[in-house]
């Protein structure tokens, strides 16, 4: 008999918030701590993959402390009222709902008090058609260029918009704000004067506080002077071949190296792409930006020596 079946009696009702990654396939999380795929999917009665995401799940105590230290769980408390339909899967008052594991979120980024809620607008992508799981990635890539390490852009993350208009919400501090307004792609950075509500301006019609990128030439693609490229969001599948077919036409390739893992021998989702002239550079980074490859939304950036926008933080 499963642990689960053997501890029902004393199992509660518990709201979890996880991630904005992990909430396709939520009851993996719980899949992990019960051992069992069938169990934890039993568990699980009531989930949410729209803007915020989470589920609700029947364990025990001690299960909800294991699950609660799980990468990518934002917080697990008891479910208020197990009996409503509507459940409050906003990430408000993370710190007091997490009783197992107070050193969670942003504030393992931030100091305590530091942190605002911003609302970031982005361009619009250029392929026709784009998944919401392909816009999230993109999303939390574009946020680990500041961050510099991609569980925490993941982490910051609490609401995203995708289809008519293109953007996200992030919890971060004014210099981190800063220096996103300078990440190719962004077009604003303002205050999320809403936050707690669906209602978001991400068509851009209030932008009186907000911070726009500057006329600088590092802004503009098509004036930095470059040869090597770095290109991440990759899938995992993703050979060196087929990227090099995707960025040979903008002309002559030195080198395209997709890095990858010792361990795993598996690719860690980012390449350097270096060509003999600064113009194909120049023309690869403005076009491949924001493309998709083998089912993947990639960021191409300018490959730097030293990172601008790394914290300090290993990826």
């Amino acid at each position: 008999m499963s642990r689960l079946l053997k501890e029902f009696w004393a199992s509660g009702h518990f709201f979890v918030l996880v991630n904005i990654t992990v909430c396709f396939l939520g009851f993996l999380s719980l899949n992990i701590v019960l051992c069992s795929e069938k169990d934890a999917q039993m568990c699980i009665y009531d989930a949410s993959c729209d803007t915020h995401f989470g589920f609700c799940c029947n364990v025990d105590e001690e299960t909800s402390r294991e699950l609660a230290r799980l990468p990518g769980v934002l917080t697990v408390r008891p479910d208020p009222d197990y009996n409503s339909v509507k459940k409050d899967y906003s990430c408000l008052d993370i710190q007091m709902s997490n009783p197992w594991n107070s050193q969670i979120g942003t504030t393992l980024l931030f100091p305590l008090g530091t942190t605002k809620h911003w609302l970031v607008r982005m361009d619009k992508p250029g392929v026709g058609v784009v998944t919401k799981a392909q816009m999230v990635d993109r999303y939390a890539q574009i946020l680990t260029k500041v961050l510099g390490n991609e569980k925490d852009a993941q982490m910051c993350i609490y609401h995203v918009s995708w289809q008519s208009n293109f953007g996200f919400c992030c919890e971060l501090d004014d210099e981190c704000a800063q220096e996103l307004t300078g990440v190719p792609g962004v077009l604003s950075v303002q205050p999320d004067e809403n936050f707690g509500s669906e209602n978001k301006d991400y068509g851009g019609n209030n932008l009186q506080n907000s911070m726009v990128p500057s006329d600088s030439s590092e802004a503009s693609p098509t004036q930095i002077k470059t040869k090597k490229l770095f290109v991440t969001g990759l899938s995992f599948y993703t050979s060196e071949k087929t990227l090099r077919a995707a960025f040979e036409g903008f002309g002559e390739l030195v080198e395209v190296k997709i890095i990858m893992d010792k361990i795993s021998k598996r690719s860690k989702g980012y390449a350097f792409i270096e060509y003999t002239t600064e113009e194909a550079a120049s023309a690869a980074l403005k076009e491949m930006n924001g493309k998709i490859i083998n089912g993947w939304m990639i960021v191409v950036d300018v490959a730097k020596t030293t990172p601008k926008y790394s914290r300090g933080r290993p990826r």
